[in-house]
Protein backbone atom coordinates (compact mmCIF):
# COMPACT_ATOMS: atom_id res chain seq x y z
CA UNK A 1 0.00 0.00 0.00
CA UNK A 2 1.09 3.15 -0.47
CA UNK A 3 0.99 6.55 2.24
CA UNK A 4 -2.33 8.01 2.47
CA UNK A 5 -1.31 11.27 1.73
CA UNK A 6 -0.09 9.57 -2.10
CA UNK A 7 -3.51 8.64 -2.74
CA UNK A 8 -5.02 10.08 -6.07
CA UNK A 9 -8.78 10.42 -6.98
CA UNK A 10 -11.21 12.71 -7.80
CA UNK A 11 -14.33 13.29 -6.37
CA UNK A 12 -17.59 13.94 -8.62
CA UNK A 13 -21.02 14.65 -6.56
CA UNK A 14 -21.23 11.51 -3.85
CA UNK A 15 -18.71 9.69 -5.81
CA UNK A 16 -14.82 9.09 -6.43
CA UNK A 17 -12.73 7.68 -8.96
CA UNK A 18 -9.31 6.11 -8.58
CA UNK A 19 -6.91 8.14 -10.92
CA UNK A 20 -4.76 5.04 -12.08
CA UNK A 21 -1.75 5.33 -13.73
CA UNK A 22 -2.36 4.59 -17.36
CA UNK A 23 0.28 4.29 -20.85
CA UNK A 24 0.53 7.62 -20.84
CA UNK A 25 2.52 7.67 -17.73
CA UNK A 26 5.29 5.05 -19.13
CA UNK A 27 7.93 7.89 -19.37
CA UNK A 28 7.05 8.71 -15.47
CA UNK A 29 7.54 5.19 -14.87
CA UNK A 30 11.08 5.49 -16.74
CA UNK A 31 12.34 8.20 -15.31
CA UNK A 32 11.46 7.01 -11.36
CA UNK A 33 13.08 3.43 -12.20
CA UNK A 34 16.41 5.32 -13.93
CA UNK A 35 16.86 6.69 -10.73
CA UNK A 36 17.49 3.42 -8.72
CA UNK A 37 21.33 2.12 -9.71
CA UNK A 38 23.16 -0.65 -7.25
CA UNK A 39 24.92 1.14 -4.43
CA UNK A 40 23.46 4.18 -4.83
CA UNK A 41 21.81 5.28 -1.36
CA UNK A 42 18.05 5.48 -0.67
CA UNK A 43 18.65 9.32 0.50
CA UNK A 44 20.44 10.44 -3.02
CA UNK A 45 17.46 8.14 -4.77
CA UNK A 46 15.12 10.26 -2.76
CA UNK A 47 16.59 13.95 -3.98
CA UNK A 48 16.42 12.48 -7.32
CA UNK A 49 12.71 12.00 -6.62
CA UNK A 50 12.12 15.19 -5.07
CA UNK A 51 13.27 16.87 -8.44
CA UNK A 52 11.18 14.67 -10.92
CA UNK A 53 8.07 15.69 -8.51
CA UNK A 54 8.95 19.09 -9.72
CA UNK A 55 8.35 18.24 -13.57
CA UNK A 56 5.75 15.45 -12.96
CA UNK A 57 2.68 14.98 -10.64
CA UNK A 58 4.16 14.73 -7.23
CA UNK A 59 2.25 12.12 -6.08
CA UNK A 60 2.65 9.86 -8.78
CA UNK A 61 5.91 10.49 -9.12
CA UNK A 62 6.38 9.68 -5.06
CA UNK A 63 3.84 6.66 -5.57
CA UNK A 64 5.82 4.72 -8.12
CA UNK A 65 9.42 5.15 -6.07
CA UNK A 66 7.82 3.86 -3.13
CA UNK A 67 6.28 1.15 -5.13
CA UNK A 68 9.36 0.21 -6.74
CA UNK A 69 11.60 0.50 -3.59
CA UNK A 70 9.09 -2.29 -1.94
CA UNK A 71 10.78 -4.70 -4.44
CA UNK A 72 14.38 -3.46 -4.38
CA UNK A 73 16.72 -5.26 -2.05
CA UNK A 74 18.51 -2.72 -0.06
CA UNK A 75 21.19 -3.53 2.71
CA UNK A 76 20.43 -5.74 5.96
CA UNK A 77 20.71 -3.77 9.56
CA UNK A 78 24.02 -3.76 10.29
CA UNK A 79 25.62 -5.08 13.66
CA UNK A 80 26.74 -1.75 14.76
CA UNK A 81 25.40 -0.37 17.53
CA UNK A 82 24.66 3.36 16.17
CA UNK A 83 23.29 4.77 19.23
CA UNK A 84 26.34 3.86 21.15
CA UNK A 85 28.26 5.18 17.92
CA UNK A 86 26.92 8.83 18.54
CA UNK A 87 26.63 9.14 21.79
CA UNK A 88 30.09 8.41 22.12
CA UNK A 89 30.56 10.93 19.30
CA UNK A 90 28.78 13.20 21.60
CA UNK A 91 30.30 12.54 24.60
CA UNK A 92 33.39 14.10 23.57
CA UNK A 93 32.23 17.41 23.06
CA UNK A 94 31.51 20.37 22.54
CA UNK A 95 35.20 20.99 20.89
CA UNK A 96 36.76 24.42 19.83
CA UNK A 97 39.55 23.34 17.81
CA UNK A 98 40.53 21.23 15.47
CA UNK A 99 43.25 19.07 17.32
CA UNK A 100 40.59 17.69 19.69
CA UNK A 101 38.34 17.29 16.97
CA UNK A 102 40.69 15.16 15.35
CA UNK A 103 41.95 13.75 19.09
CA UNK A 104 37.96 13.11 19.55
CA UNK A 105 37.00 11.26 16.00
CA UNK A 106 40.13 8.90 16.17
CA UNK A 107 39.33 7.51 19.54
CA UNK A 108 35.85 6.73 18.84
CA UNK A 109 37.41 4.95 15.17
CA UNK A 110 39.61 3.30 17.56
CA UNK A 111 36.67 2.20 19.29
CA UNK A 112 34.34 0.79 16.80
CA UNK A 113 37.14 0.03 13.90
CA UNK A 114 34.96 2.49 11.54
CA UNK A 115 34.97 6.02 10.71
CA UNK A 116 32.59 7.42 12.74
CA UNK A 117 31.55 10.63 10.75
CA UNK A 118 30.81 8.94 7.52
CA UNK A 119 28.65 6.09 9.17
CA UNK A 120 27.29 8.15 12.34
CA UNK A 121 23.75 8.00 11.06
CA UNK A 122 23.72 4.76 8.90
CA UNK A 123 20.95 3.14 10.77
CA UNK A 124 18.48 5.72 9.27
CA UNK A 125 16.62 3.77 6.59
CA UNK A 126 17.79 6.57 3.99
CA UNK A 127 21.57 5.27 4.72
CA UNK A 128 21.11 2.02 3.37
CA UNK A 129 22.11 1.55 -0.03
CA UNK A 130 20.45 -0.69 -3.07
CA UNK A 131 22.15 -3.86 -3.60
CA UNK A 132 19.52 -5.46 -6.20
CA UNK A 133 17.15 -3.37 -8.54
CA UNK A 134 13.93 -4.87 -8.76
CA UNK A 135 12.95 -6.45 -12.39
CA UNK A 136 10.23 -4.86 -13.59
CA UNK A 137 9.62 -2.55 -16.48
CA UNK A 138 7.71 0.50 -16.36
CA UNK A 139 4.07 -1.16 -17.89
CA UNK A 140 4.35 -3.40 -14.87
CA UNK A 141 5.58 -0.49 -11.78
CA UNK A 142 2.48 1.23 -13.49
CA UNK A 143 0.21 -1.83 -12.80
CA UNK A 144 1.23 -3.40 -9.59
CA UNK A 145 1.59 0.74 -8.09
CA UNK A 146 -2.54 0.67 -9.50
CA UNK A 147 -2.78 -2.40 -7.32
CA UNK A 148 -1.04 -0.77 -4.21
CA UNK A 149 -3.33 2.72 -4.99
CA UNK A 150 -7.06 0.65 -4.89
CA UNK A 151 -5.96 -0.80 -1.57
CA UNK A 152 -5.23 2.33 -0.51
CA UNK A 153 -8.04 4.23 -0.85
CA UNK A 154 -10.19 0.85 -0.01
CA UNK A 155 -8.22 1.23 3.80
CA UNK A 156 -10.67 3.89 4.34
CA UNK A 157 -13.47 1.93 3.31
CA UNK A 158 -16.72 1.81 5.51
CA UNK A 159 -17.88 -1.42 3.43
CA UNK A 160 -17.34 -3.27 0.51
CA UNK A 161 -19.81 -4.86 -1.71
CA UNK A 162 -18.28 -7.84 -3.62
CA UNK A 163 -19.99 -9.47 -6.86
CA UNK A 164 -18.47 -12.58 -9.07
CA UNK A 165 -19.45 -14.51 -11.48
CA UNK A 166 -16.65 -17.64 -10.16
CA UNK A 167 -14.49 -18.24 -7.33
CA UNK A 168 -16.58 -17.50 -4.52
CA UNK A 169 -14.99 -20.63 -2.67
CA UNK A 170 -11.95 -19.22 -2.35
CA UNK A 171 -12.50 -15.60 -1.89
CA UNK A 172 -14.87 -16.75 0.97
CA UNK A 173 -11.19 -19.08 2.25
CA UNK A 174 -9.10 -15.41 1.82
CA UNK A 175 -12.17 -13.46 3.91
CA UNK A 176 -11.88 -15.96 7.22
CA UNK A 177 -8.60 -16.25 6.90
CA UNK A 178 -7.97 -12.73 7.20
CA UNK A 179 -10.25 -12.53 9.94
CA UNK A 180 -12.81 -10.12 7.89
CA UNK A 181 -16.40 -9.28 8.93
CA UNK A 182 -18.91 -10.56 6.34
CA UNK A 183 -22.24 -11.16 5.61
CA UNK A 184 -22.95 -13.28 1.94
CA UNK A 185 -26.55 -12.51 0.17
CA UNK A 186 -28.42 -14.36 -2.39
CA UNK A 187 -30.26 -13.49 -5.36
CA UNK A 188 -27.84 -11.53 -6.47
CA UNK A 189 -25.20 -13.56 -5.40
CA UNK A 190 -22.75 -10.89 -3.18
CA UNK A 191 -21.01 -10.60 0.00
CA UNK A 192 -20.92 -7.59 1.95
CA UNK A 193 -17.18 -6.74 4.01
CA UNK A 194 -17.22 -4.65 6.80
CA UNK A 195 -14.30 -1.97 6.47
CA UNK A 196 -12.04 -0.97 9.23
CA UNK A 197 -14.16 2.41 9.87
CA UNK A 198 -16.78 -0.14 11.60
CA UNK A 199 -13.89 -0.72 14.56
CA UNK A 200 -12.70 1.21 17.30
CA UNK A 201 -9.54 0.23 17.24
CA UNK A 202 -6.94 -1.82 15.27
CA UNK A 203 -8.19 -0.48 12.18
CA UNK A 204 -4.90 -0.21 10.68
CA UNK A 205 -4.38 -4.07 11.25
CA UNK A 206 -8.14 -4.92 9.43
CA UNK A 207 -6.97 -2.55 7.08
CA UNK A 208 -3.79 -3.92 6.12
CA UNK A 209 -5.87 -7.60 5.69
CA UNK A 210 -8.76 -5.99 3.68
CA UNK A 211 -6.62 -4.71 1.50
CA UNK A 212 -4.56 -8.03 1.57
CA UNK A 213 -7.65 -9.55 -0.22
CA UNK A 214 -7.96 -7.51 -2.76
CA UNK A 215 -5.89 -8.96 -5.42
CA UNK A 216 -7.83 -12.47 -4.98
CA UNK A 217 -11.12 -10.22 -6.82
CA UNK A 218 -9.03 -8.08 -9.15
CA UNK A 219 -7.79 -10.96 -11.04
CA UNK A 220 -11.21 -13.05 -11.29
CA UNK A 221 -12.89 -12.75 -15.11
CA UNK A 222 -15.80 -10.75 -13.67
CA UNK A 223 -16.26 -8.58 -11.16
CA UNK A 224 -17.44 -5.79 -9.51
CA UNK A 225 -17.07 -3.76 -5.99
CA UNK A 226 -19.08 -1.34 -4.65
CA UNK A 227 -17.37 0.65 -2.00
CA UNK A 228 -18.36 3.27 0.60
CA UNK A 229 -14.93 5.03 1.19
CA UNK A 230 -14.96 7.92 4.05
CA UNK A 231 -12.62 10.91 3.29
CA UNK A 232 -11.89 13.98 4.65
CA UNK A 233 -11.32 15.58 7.44
CA UNK A 234 -15.26 15.77 8.18
CA UNK A 235 -15.36 12.13 7.41
CA UNK A 236 -18.19 12.48 4.33
CA UNK A 237 -18.80 8.91 2.35
CA UNK A 238 -18.48 8.46 -0.91
CA UNK A 239 -19.10 6.05 -3.51
CA UNK A 240 -16.55 3.77 -5.54
CA UNK A 241 -17.45 1.04 -8.33
CA UNK A 242 -15.44 -0.48 -10.29
CA UNK A 243 -15.75 -3.52 -12.05
CA UNK A 244 -13.64 -5.80 -15.14
CA UNK A 245 -10.46 -3.49 -14.93
CA UNK A 246 -8.00 -6.34 -14.32
CA UNK A 247 -5.80 -5.34 -17.03
CA UNK A 248 -4.49 -1.87 -14.69
CA UNK A 249 -3.16 -3.96 -12.14
CA UNK A 250 -0.42 -6.64 -11.38
CA UNK A 251 0.13 -8.34 -8.04
CA UNK A 252 3.13 -9.56 -7.38
CA UNK A 253 2.94 -12.84 -4.80
CA UNK A 254 3.62 -10.94 -1.16
CA UNK A 255 5.37 -13.61 1.41
CA UNK A 256 4.45 -12.33 4.34
CA UNK A 257 0.67 -12.05 3.24
CA UNK A 258 0.94 -15.96 1.77
CA UNK A 259 2.38 -16.70 5.40
CA UNK A 260 -0.63 -15.77 6.91
CA UNK A 261 -2.59 -17.65 5.30
CA UNK A 262 -0.20 -20.86 5.61
CA UNK A 263 -0.34 -20.23 9.70
CA UNK A 264 -4.38 -19.11 9.69
CA UNK A 265 -5.70 -20.50 12.96
CA UNK A 266 -8.03 -22.27 10.74
CA UNK A 267 -5.12 -24.60 9.39
CA UNK A 268 -3.99 -24.86 12.96
CA UNK A 269 -7.44 -25.89 14.15
CA UNK A 270 -7.71 -28.39 11.26
CA UNK A 271 -4.35 -29.71 12.41
CA UNK A 272 -4.23 -30.09 16.19
CA UNK A 273 -8.30 -31.44 15.96
CA UNK A 274 -6.62 -34.82 13.88
CA UNK A 275 -4.13 -34.90 15.98
CA UNK A 276 -6.41 -34.81 19.13
CA UNK A 277 -9.72 -36.05 18.64
CA UNK A 278 -9.46 -39.29 16.99
CA UNK A 279 -13.47 -40.59 17.43
CA UNK A 280 -14.32 -37.64 15.32
CA UNK A 281 -13.96 -36.74 11.73
CA UNK A 282 -13.51 -33.23 10.89
CA UNK A 283 -13.99 -32.14 7.26
CA UNK A 284 -12.94 -28.35 6.28
CA UNK A 285 -15.07 -25.95 3.68
CA UNK A 286 -18.66 -27.53 3.40
CA UNK A 287 -21.10 -26.64 1.51
CA UNK A 288 -22.66 -23.47 2.14
CA UNK A 289 -25.92 -22.68 3.48
CA UNK A 290 -28.84 -20.28 2.70
CA UNK A 291 -30.53 -18.59 5.81
CA UNK A 292 -33.25 -16.60 5.44
CA UNK A 293 -32.11 -14.96 2.27
CA UNK A 294 -28.06 -14.68 3.57
CA UNK A 295 -25.06 -17.57 2.46
CA UNK A 296 -23.53 -19.39 5.13
CA UNK A 297 -20.25 -20.71 4.96
CA UNK A 298 -19.28 -22.94 7.65
CA UNK A 299 -15.59 -22.91 8.58
CA UNK A 300 -15.65 -26.97 9.25
CA UNK A 301 -18.26 -29.71 10.09
CA UNK A 302 -17.17 -32.16 12.64
CA UNK A 303 -18.99 -36.05 12.11
CA UNK A 304 -19.65 -38.54 14.52
CA UNK A 305 -21.93 -41.03 12.95
CA UNK A 306 -24.86 -39.53 12.26
CA UNK A 307 -24.17 -36.57 14.38
CA UNK A 308 -22.87 -33.28 12.76
CA UNK A 309 -21.68 -30.51 14.32
CA UNK A 310 -20.63 -26.91 11.99
CA UNK A 311 -17.77 -25.20 13.78
CA UNK A 312 -17.06 -21.01 12.61
CA UNK A 313 -13.98 -19.46 13.70
CA UNK A 314 -14.74 -15.65 13.88
CA UNK A 315 -11.40 -13.14 13.55
CA UNK A 316 -12.61 -9.28 13.65
CA UNK A 317 -15.66 -8.61 15.53
CA UNK A 318 -17.87 -6.10 16.75
CA UNK A 319 -20.66 -6.10 19.26
CA UNK A 320 -23.25 -5.47 16.31
CA UNK A 321 -21.51 -7.80 13.81
CA UNK A 322 -21.81 -11.03 15.97
CA UNK A 323 -25.27 -10.09 17.40
CA UNK A 324 -26.64 -9.88 13.95
CA UNK A 325 -24.44 -13.25 12.81
CA UNK A 326 -25.94 -15.25 16.04
CA UNK A 327 -29.60 -14.20 15.22
CA UNK A 328 -29.06 -15.31 11.81
CA UNK A 329 -27.55 -18.38 12.99
CA UNK A 330 -30.62 -18.80 15.33
CA UNK A 331 -32.89 -20.15 12.25
CA UNK A 332 -29.83 -22.74 11.25
CA UNK A 333 -30.99 -26.27 11.50
CA UNK A 334 -28.08 -27.77 12.74
CA UNK A 335 -25.77 -27.01 15.98
CA UNK A 336 -23.26 -24.95 15.20
CA UNK A 337 -20.09 -23.90 17.52
CA UNK A 338 -18.80 -20.54 16.90
CA UNK A 339 -14.94 -20.29 17.82
CA UNK A 340 -14.58 -16.46 18.99
CA UNK A 341 -10.93 -14.76 19.16
CA UNK A 342 -10.82 -12.46 22.18
CA UNK A 343 -7.73 -10.18 20.85
CA UNK A 344 -10.12 -9.44 17.83
CA UNK A 345 -12.69 -7.56 19.78
CA UNK A 346 -13.24 -3.95 20.46
CA UNK A 347 -15.22 -4.29 23.70
CA UNK A 348 -15.39 -6.90 26.09
CA UNK A 349 -19.16 -7.79 25.32
CA UNK A 350 -19.15 -11.72 24.58
CA UNK A 351 -22.63 -13.14 24.63
CA UNK A 352 -23.76 -15.76 26.71
CA UNK A 353 -26.80 -17.63 24.82
CA UNK A 354 -24.74 -19.65 22.46
CA UNK A 355 -22.45 -22.07 21.67
CA UNK A 356 -19.26 -19.57 21.88
CA UNK A 357 -15.96 -20.79 23.03
CA UNK A 358 -13.44 -18.14 23.51
CA UNK A 359 -9.61 -18.33 22.39
CA UNK A 360 -6.67 -16.34 22.28
CA UNK A 361 -3.82 -17.13 19.10
CA UNK A 362 -4.85 -20.54 19.15
CA UNK A 363 -7.77 -22.62 20.00
CA UNK A 364 -7.85 -24.88 23.22
CA UNK A 365 -8.65 -28.36 21.61
CA UNK A 366 -9.46 -29.95 25.22
CA UNK A 367 -12.04 -27.45 25.68
CA UNK A 368 -13.94 -28.07 21.89
CA UNK A 369 -13.51 -31.69 22.63
CA UNK A 370 -15.45 -31.53 26.00
CA UNK A 371 -18.16 -29.49 24.14
CA UNK A 372 -18.70 -32.43 21.80
CA UNK A 373 -19.05 -34.80 24.27
CA UNK A 374 -21.62 -32.18 25.81
CA UNK A 375 -23.79 -32.14 23.14
CA UNK A 376 -23.97 -35.57 22.31
CA UNK A 377 -25.03 -35.98 25.85
CA UNK A 378 -27.78 -33.64 25.88
CA UNK A 379 -28.87 -35.20 21.98
CA UNK A 380 -29.49 -38.14 23.34
CA UNK A 381 -31.24 -36.93 26.42
CA UNK A 382 -34.90 -38.32 25.16
CA UNK A 383 -33.38 -41.79 24.36
CA UNK A 384 -35.22 -44.90 25.21
CA UNK A 385 -33.99 -47.64 26.95
CA UNK A 386 -36.96 -49.72 26.44
CA UNK A 387 -38.21 -53.29 27.90
CA UNK A 388 -35.21 -53.81 30.63
CA UNK A 389 -35.07 -57.70 31.42
CA UNK A 390 -31.47 -58.67 32.46
CA UNK A 391 -31.12 -58.70 36.24
CA UNK A 392 -27.76 -56.89 36.13
CA UNK A 393 -26.76 -54.08 33.54
CA UNK A 394 -23.61 -52.36 33.80
CA UNK A 395 -24.25 -48.47 33.35
CA UNK A 396 -21.33 -47.98 31.79
CA UNK A 397 -22.22 -50.18 28.76
CA UNK A 398 -25.50 -48.86 28.10
CA UNK A 399 -23.55 -45.52 28.52
CA UNK A 400 -21.38 -46.40 24.89
CA UNK A 401 -24.78 -48.53 23.51
CA UNK A 402 -26.84 -45.06 23.16
CA UNK A 403 -23.79 -42.36 22.89
CA UNK A 404 -24.68 -40.58 25.90
CA UNK A 405 -23.64 -39.61 29.43
CA UNK A 406 -23.85 -41.85 32.38
CA UNK A 407 -25.59 -39.39 34.11
CA UNK A 408 -28.25 -39.57 31.33
CA UNK A 409 -28.12 -43.07 31.28
CA UNK A 410 -28.69 -43.12 35.71
CA UNK A 411 -31.99 -40.77 35.13
CA UNK A 412 -33.43 -43.15 32.61
CA UNK A 413 -33.33 -46.04 35.12
CA UNK A 414 -34.38 -44.36 37.90
CA UNK A 415 -37.90 -44.72 36.27
CA UNK A 416 -37.75 -48.71 36.35
CA UNK A 417 -38.92 -49.18 39.89
CA UNK A 418 -37.67 -52.80 39.53
CA UNK A 419 -34.58 -51.94 39.52
CA UNK A 420 -31.82 -50.45 42.48
CA UNK A 421 -29.05 -48.54 40.73
CA UNK A 422 -25.67 -48.38 42.80
CA UNK A 423 -22.43 -47.17 41.83
CA UNK A 424 -21.61 -49.06 38.27
CA UNK A 425 -24.62 -51.00 37.96
CA UNK A 426 -28.27 -51.67 38.02
CA UNK A 427 -29.56 -54.76 40.00
CA UNK A 428 -33.12 -56.12 40.34
CA UNK A 429 -34.53 -55.96 43.57
CA UNK A 430 -35.21 -59.49 43.80
CA UNK A 431 -31.89 -60.43 42.98
CA UNK A 432 -30.76 -58.56 46.08
CA UNK A 433 -33.15 -60.06 48.21
CA UNK A 434 -31.38 -63.18 47.73
CA UNK A 435 -28.28 -62.21 47.74
CA UNK A 436 -29.32 -60.30 50.87
CA UNK A 437 -29.47 -63.82 52.62
CA UNK A 438 -26.24 -64.95 52.31
CA UNK A 439 -23.39 -64.37 54.88
CA UNK A 440 -20.04 -62.81 53.02
CA UNK A 441 -18.31 -61.96 55.85
CA UNK A 442 -14.64 -63.36 55.81
CA UNK A 443 -14.92 -64.63 51.96
CA UNK A 444 -12.00 -64.25 49.71
CA UNK A 445 -12.47 -61.08 47.22
CA UNK A 446 -11.25 -62.93 44.57
CA UNK A 447 -13.19 -66.06 45.15
CA UNK A 448 -16.54 -63.67 45.23
CA UNK A 449 -15.48 -62.10 41.98
CA UNK A 450 -14.78 -65.36 40.20
CA UNK A 451 -18.35 -66.40 41.49
CA UNK A 452 -20.63 -63.70 40.62
CA UNK A 453 -18.38 -61.41 38.68
CA UNK A 454 -17.82 -57.67 39.09
CA UNK A 455 -21.23 -56.59 40.01
CA UNK A 456 -20.71 -58.20 43.14
CA UNK A 457 -18.58 -55.18 44.36
CA UNK A 458 -21.74 -52.38 43.99
CA UNK A 459 -23.77 -55.56 46.05
CA UNK A 460 -21.34 -55.75 48.52
CA UNK A 461 -20.95 -52.27 49.07
CA UNK A 462 -24.78 -52.04 49.34
CA UNK A 463 -25.36 -54.47 51.58
CA UNK A 464 -23.13 -53.08 54.33
CA UNK A 465 -19.75 -54.83 53.70
CA UNK A 466 -16.26 -53.26 53.02
CA UNK A 467 -12.97 -54.84 51.51
CA UNK A 468 -9.92 -55.66 54.29
CA UNK A 469 -7.04 -56.13 52.25
CA UNK A 470 -4.35 -58.43 54.12
CA UNK A 471 -1.59 -57.96 51.41
CA UNK A 472 -1.23 -55.86 47.89
CA UNK A 473 -3.20 -59.20 46.70
CA UNK A 474 -5.92 -60.94 49.02
CA UNK A 475 -8.70 -59.47 50.78
CA UNK A 476 -11.69 -60.59 52.26
CA UNK A 477 -14.81 -58.81 53.10
CA UNK A 478 -15.96 -57.74 56.67
CA UNK A 479 -20.03 -57.01 57.65
CA UNK A 480 -19.81 -53.58 59.16
CA UNK A 481 -23.84 -52.28 58.79
CA UNK A 482 -27.04 -53.70 58.47
CA UNK A 483 -29.26 -52.47 55.44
Amino acid sequence: MLPSELARFKIEGEKVFPIFATDEDIEVAEEVINTFRVGKKIIDILDDIKYLSKIYDHKLVKGLAKTFLKYCKVESESKIDYRELRRQLFIRGPVISEEKRVKAIEEVKQMFHLDPIKLMYGDLEEERRIIEVAQLSPNDLLKVYNLSLLQTIIFNAYKMTVMMNEGWKDLVRRIKMLGLMYLAYENPLRIEIFGPLTLVKMTEKYGRNLAALIPYIVFKKEWKIITDIVIGKKKRTYRMELSNSGHLFKYIRDEEVEKRFDSSIEERFYNDFKKVIRDWQIIREPEPFVIEKRFYFPDFVLIRGDTRVYVEIMGFWTKEYISSKIEKLKHFNYPILILLNEELSYDNYIPDNFNIIKFKKKVDIGKVYLYLKSFVSQENRDIDLGSLKEDIISIKDLSKKYNTDEKIIREKLANYKDYIIMKNYAIKRYLLEELAKYDFSNRSLTDLINNYGNYILDVLEYLGYKIVWKNISEAVVQKVREV
